[in-house]
């Protein structure tokens, strides 16, 4: 899979980090067992109808709530994205995802250490809404310590500097993989 060029189709940021996060492979059996609790909560459920309801259809054979469930469907999509189970799209995640993988290991393990430790250290002391900007920081640290980085397209750098620093600090900390999944699918879902 040519990543450079398929980066900017690909629209399941949550669905990429997962399949990162799971085929990077984890240390912690902590974080194991978080990870598969988020993998768990992103599935999406094989029944879509969200609300129950016993209301009557109308003479032209829809329910007057469609719209009240359309609505509702949209608003949990948007609190909780919940990932697709195409499975062409998760062939793709996961290709995407080997090619990000590639592309972290190009960082040395001790320039990663540290700045996992750094990063762990701020996220200990500050409220979750300042995680995502500590996160960039700590990625564009080291965008500039990398220097065989630049072969690839920027944003491939990025995404997947930011996938192994978070990854890196939840071995550490299992417990932030909920808020830094949040803040990492934010962040890149908003661009």
């Amino acid at each position: 899979m040519d990543c450079n060029r398929n980066f900017n189709n690909f629209q399941h940021t949550s669905l990429l980090l997962l399949s990162f996060l799971e085929q990077k492979g984890c240390q912690n059996s902590e974080l194991k067992r978080v990870l598969a609790e988020l993998d768990e909560q992103l599935k999406l459920p094989t029944n879509h109808n969200y609300i129950e309801s016993d209301e009557e259809l109308q003479t032209d054979g829809h329910s007057s709530s469609d719209t009240y469930r359309d609505i509702l469907h949209e608003f949990q999509n948007q609190v909780q994205p919940r990932l697709p189970v195409d499975d062409e799209e998760a062939w793709a995640a996961r290709e995407m995802a080997a090619e990000l993988i590639r592309i972290a290991d190009l960082l040395e393990q001790s320039v990663l250490f540290q700045a996992a430790e750094t990063l762990t250290k701020k996220l200990d002391t500050c409220p979750t809404q300042f995680w995502a900007r500590h996160l960039s920081d700590g990625v564009q640290g080291l965008l500039r310590q990398v220097a065989g980085a630049k072969e690839f397209k920027q944003e491939l750098v990025e995404m997947a500097f930011t996938f192994v620093l978070m990854k890196t600090v939840c071995e550490r900390v299992p417990q932030f993989l909920f808020s830094l999944y949040g803040s990492v699918v934010q962040y890149f879902g908003s661009r």
